[in-house]
């Protein structure tokens, strides 16, 4: 097993992990319940992280994880209706149900 990346959080690691098996390569996400230790041990001890299942998958995950740090970021949209912000996936507003427009 090899290390591929320390994360600011749970959802991130998974986030990361889930990319990396989309793209083929095993992972796992370790230090899942480390927070309950902070006190303990030094908060930098309890970060999640992304360890590859495999190490000569590790310049192939880089490559992953760097498309993944570079993806552009879609604007959100504004509801016609209400005015309220919605990301990109969203087919109707979240906060009033309208439809949104293409």
């Amino acid at each position: 097993m090899q290390k591929l990346y320390t994360a600011a959080d749970l959802p991130e690691a998974y986030l990361v992990a889930q990319w990396l098996e989309c793209a083929g390569i095993r992972a796992r996400v370790l230090n899942e319940h480390a927070q309950g230790g902070l006190g303990e041990i030094p908060f930098t001890h309890a970060w999640p992280e992304v360890w590859l299942m495999d190490d000569l998958d590790g310049p192939r995950a880089q490559r992953v994880l760097d498309a993944w740090r570079h993806a552009p970021v879609s604007p959100p949209r504004r509801c016609p209706i209400c005015g309220e912000e919605n990301p990109e996936g969203f087919e109707t507003c979240w906060h009033c149900a309208a439809p949104l427009p293409a």
